[in-house]
C-alpha cells in the first residue's frame, strides 16, 4: 500500500464515502497526511478517470455517492497507468523480445477490460505516438490515450486553437489527427485540416475539442495533399523543408552542453575548446529561445535567418532595458 500513494488515498476516501461521513479534500488530506491539492486531485481522478458517482453536498460540505449501491470491487487503471503502458509499448519495440511485447498486450487487455471507451488495440494506437522519453510524467494530464484513440479511428474533430507566437485570436480547425509526439514537456500533434493542409499543433494551445459526426465533403483533399517533412527536434514537427542549423558554443559552456542531446541527428565537432553543434531544423521560437538561453557563450549561429530572429528578440529586450533606465 505504501508503494501506491494514490491507491491508498483513494481507498481511504471510498471508505469514508461508505460510512457517509461526507469526506472532502481537507478531511482526506488529514487522513492521508498530504496536501489539500493532492487530496483534491485524488477526488478528481476518482470522479473523472474511474467513474465514481460522486456529488458534493453544500450543507454537509463534503462528497457522497449518488448511487449507494455502487460497488468498488477493484480500482480500474487510470490515465497514469494507461500512458505508462503506451510508453512501455513504444520502448518494447526497440527490444527484440516477443515475451515483453506479449506481456504488454496482455496487461493492456486487463486494464481496458469492460471499458467501452478504450476498446482499442494498444499496439495499433501506440504506432501513432513517439516521444523523446523526457519529462514523460506530465503525459497523464494530456488525455493522451483518448487522443491516440481519435487518431487511430480517424475521428473527425473540430478544435479551437491559438498560438501566442502566431495568432492574435482563436482559430477553428476541422480535420483529423494522424500522429502525436512528446518532447521537452510538450505534446505536439500532426493535424490533417479539412482544407488539405498538414499543420503541427502544440496541444497546450488547444482550448476546446469537439467530436464531429463527419467532415465536409472537402475532406477528400486531405489524402491528396503533399505529405509534410517529418522533422522531430526542439519539440516541433515541421511542415517546412529543414535546413542545417549550426551553433558554436564557447568554453566553459561547451563542455557542459557537449554532454547533452538536443537532437537525435546532431553532429558535434570541436575547434579548440569551442563546440560546433549541427542538426536539421528550421527557424522557430523554440530554437531562438534555446540559443538565447546560452547567453554570452554563443559565438556563432547559422543560417542567417535564425540569427535574424534572435536579433529581433534581443532588440526587444534592449528596448525594455532602455525604457527602464529612463
Amino acid at each position: 500500500m505504501e508503494s501506491y500513494p494514490f491507491l491508498k488515498r483513494a481507498l481511504l476516501f471510498l471508505s469514508e464515502l461508505k460510512k457517509r461521513t461526507y469526506p472532502n479534500a481537507s478531511s482526506l488530506g488529514k487522513l492521508c497526511c498530504c496536501s489539500r491539492s493532492t487530496a483534491m486531485r485524488t477526488i478528481d481522478r476518482l470522479r473523472y478517470e474511474f467513474g465514481a458517482p460522486l456529488a458534493y453536498d453544500e450543507s454537509e460540505r463534503g462528497y457522497f455517492l449518488t448511487d449507494p449501491s455502487y460497488s468498488f470491487n477493484t480500482l480500474p487503471h487510470g490515465q497514469d497507468e494507461l500512458v505508462a503502458l503506451v510508453l512501455l509499448t513504444e520502448l518494447s519495440q526497440l527490444i527484440d523480445d516477443k515475451a515483453i511485447a506479449t506481456a504488454c498486450s496482455t496487461l493492456w487487455a486487463r486494464c481496458t477490460n469492460g471499458r467501452a471507451d478504450l476498446e482499442l488495440d494498444l499496439t495499433k494506437i501506440a504506432k501513432r505516438f513517439s516521444s523523446d522519453t523526457t519529462s514523460v510524467a506530465q503525459l497523464a494530464e494530456t488525455n493522451l490515450v483518448r487522443l491516440l484513440g481519435f487518431a487511430h479511428r480517424g475521428q473527425p474533430l473540430q478544435l479551437t486553437y491559438r498560438s501566442p507566437w502566431r495568432h492574435s485570436e482563436d482559430k477553428t480547425y476541422q480535420g483529423t489527427f494522424d500522429r502525436f509526439h512528446y518532447s521537452d514537456g510538450i505534446l505536439y500533434g500532426m493535424f490533417h485540416e479539412v482544407q488539405g493542409r498538414h499543420i503541427v499543433l502544440n496541444m497546450s494551445f488547444v482550448s476546446s475539442l469537439e467530436e464531429l459526426a463527419e467532415l465536409p465533403e472537402e475532406d477528400d483533399c486531405i489524402s491528396k495533399a503533399e505529405q509534410p517533412y517529418w522533422l522531430e527536434g526542439f519539440g516541433v514537427w515541421s511542415g517546412e523543408k529543414p535546413t542545417t542549423i549550426s551553433i558554436t558554443i564557447a568554453a566553459p559552456a561547451s563542455r557542459y552542453y557537449a554532454k547533452q542531446t538536443w537532437h537525435d541527428d546532431q553532429q558535434d565537432t570541436w575547434e579548440g575548446e569551442n563546440l560546433i553543434r549541427t542538426f536539421p531544423g528550421i527557424p522557430s521560437p523554440e530554437l531562438s529561445r534555446r540559443i538565447l538561453s546560452l547567453g554570452r557563450y554563443v559565438i556563432g549561429v547559422e543560417p542567417a535567418s535564425v540569427l535574424d530572429d534572435i536579433v529581433c528578440d534581443v532588440d526587444a529586450l534592449q528596448a525594455l532595458v532602455s525604457k527602464e533606465a529612463e
